[in-house]
């Protein structure tokens, strides 16, 4: 098929062509209307609008499956396509849900709510439960130590006398129970309340802690003023330089009532200046300045008053090795543990568990100076008494400085478990394992001597006249000091001393705790045996007492 051109020639027909006469300019087109809008009638052009049966034209959005072009606006010389208007139609709200879940409350322990608090209070009392538990176990009669308290200078007086043995040590074990709650206010303080629960748990189970809440002395006294000067010092680290002096009268009575305390009288200057370098910055130094000040002096007024105290410059023949040896028995675990917790402390400030908790933290320099302070802390004692080769009462005075250990100890053990307590059983099996070591070697430690049947002998002998030669005068002092004076009882010595004094023939019994006859009683003529008394407790490692009459 053929057309013709413009210029009379005849071509056939391209591609393009044959499109346009099939589909015709869009000009030439009637306007397409979709057969469901046919039912509207008869459709009419006005201008530019299109009327359907009569009504204007309202232009619509084509759905899917009908769409068409709109007619192109001819009325000026540059065509413009015309756009449809539409509404966009919002969608419907949901459906409100039946319940709305509540907010989820803080339950973290490191955040001082009313709920925490109460929770605190209530595992620190179930704590000194078993810490009073652990004291209770240990029974007997009184050591030479404690009847040598008891009699005050070889008379009861006073509150003593009202009490006697079962009083004094029930007020021993109030004091240390004060010195463990004391104890668990000033970690919370440093740190926070569940470090301060586990440092009261851990310290509660030691060997020392148990020994001094069921000894007649002033070692738990001692514990008690060191414990109150600790917490006071952590109570006033924001307030000003002054108020270290409501510390430092404990921090000075301490020494008196036990000379191991005066090693840790410059712990407590030290902590003075680092628990409020965080708040005052340089008037920290001048806090600690303040507090040695101060008790240096009231110390110097006590030593004019009272004098010095005895025993701590004594010095023996111990072995240093033996005696180091001994303390890491008694002290290691917990010390262990402190390091950790400060290695813990000195890489990270807080632990995480509270994301929004808020304020500077402690800086690196900080944190290395206390975790290095309470840590060294616990070694005073056992290297003071190694020097001087002495080990009397070092497994009560290891406690001393286990007091200031136990904070970053406890502060270790919180860490270990983890934020919200992600691993408890690392907790349980540190506080298991403390509570087994103590009770093992409280019981080892804890032996009275077996007087009772000795005592109970020395009744039908003694009276106000006689002089008596024993190895426990302060013993037979105290439970006979109805029938006899403290004057009349003699010390025994060791080997020729005790042989001159049994020659001297002047003492009317002889009161010895040995396993087998001494050389200066054998054959002797001028006493005889009266009775040999072992111990009810076989296994107990005790010598029977053999009392010697004269004829």
């Amino acid at each position: 098929m053929t057309t013709q051109q413009q210029d009379g020639s005849w071509s056939e027909p391209g591609p393009q062509q044959e499109w346009q006469q099939h589909y015709p300019p869009y000009t030439e087109q009637q306007p397409q209307v979709h057969s469901d809008q046919q039912g509207y009638g008869q459709q009419q052009t006005y201008g530019d609008q299109q009327l359907y049966a009569g009504q204007p034209y309202i232009p619509q959005q084509p759905t899917h499956p009908q769409e068409y072009y709109a007619r192109p606006y001819s009325g000026d010389s540059d065509a413009e396509y015309y756009v449809p208007e539409y509404t966009v139609v919002q969608p419907e709200p949901e459906p409100e849900p039946g319940y709305v879940l509540p907010e989820v409350p803080v339950s973290a322990w490191s955040v001082d709510t009313g709920r925490s608090a109460w929770i605190s209070r209530g595992a620190l009392l179930l704590i000194l439960l078993v810490q009073a538990g652990l004291s209770f176990r240990l029974d007997g009669s009184a050591f030479p130590q404690e009847a040598k308290f008891l009699m005050s200078d070889g008379e009861l007086s006073g509150l003593v006398a009202q009490l006697g043995l079962a009083g004094a040590r029930a007020l021993s074990l109030a004091w240390a129970l004060g010195a463990t709650a004391l104890l668990f206010g000033a970690t919370r303080l440093l740190f926070n309340a569940r470090a301060g629960l586990a440092a009261a748990a851990m310290y509660s189970v030691l060997e020392s802690t148990a020994f001094t809440g069921r000894y007649a002395s002033l070692h738990s006294l001692s514990l008690f003023l060191l414990a109150a000067a600790l917490w006071l010092l952590a109570r006033t680290r924001q307030s000003g330089p002054a108020a270290v002096l409501l510390a430092a009268p404990f921090a000075a009575l301490a020494p008196f009532a036990a000379y191991s305390a005066a090693l840790y009288l410059p712990t407590l200057t030290v902590l003075a200046v680092l628990t409020a370098y965080r708040f005052r910055g340089a008037g920290a130094f001048v806090r600690g300045a303040l507090f040695a000040v101060v008790t240096g002096a009231l110390c110097f007024v006590g030593v004019q008053l009272a004098g010095m105290p005895s025993g701590w410059n004594v010095q023996s023949r111990d072995s240093a090795v033996e005696l180091l040896k001994e303390s890491a028995q008694w002290g290691g675990v917990v010390l262990l543990v402190a390091v950790i917790g400060a290695i813990g402390f000195i890489r990270r400030a807080r632990m995480g568990e509270m994301p929004w908790a808020e304020g500077s933290a402690p800086g690196a320099v900080r944190r290395s100076l206390l975790g290095l302070t309470m840590c060294a802390t616990a070694l005073l004692a056992p290297l003071y008494q190694a020097w001087l080769g002495n080990g009397s009462s070092l497994y009560v005075h290891v406690g001393f400085g286990l007091l200031f250990a136990v904070p970053m100890a406890g502060l270790g053990v919180s860490r270990m478990m983890g934020a919200h307590f992600r691993y408890p059983q690392i907790g349980i099996m540190i506080y298991v394992a403390a509570l087994v070591i103590g009770m093992a070697q409280t019981g080892g430690l804890y032996r009275p001597p077996d007087s009772a049947a000795m005592i109970s002998s020395l009744r039908e002998i003694v009276d106000t006249k006689g002089a008596y030669l024993t190895d426990d005068p302060e013993i037979s002092a105290y439970y006979l000091r109805a029938d006899t004076k403290p004057a009349q009882w003699h010390r025994a010595g060791q080997g020729t001393a005790l042989t001159a004094e049994v020659k001297k023939g002047s003492y009317d019994a002889i009161v010895l705790r040995a396993s087998s006859v001494p050389e200066a009683l054998r054959g002797n003529t001028d006493y005889r045996l009266r009775a040999v008394l072992r111990p009810s407790d076989k296994d107990g490692g005790q010598e029977p007492y053999r009392i010697w009459v004269k004829r």
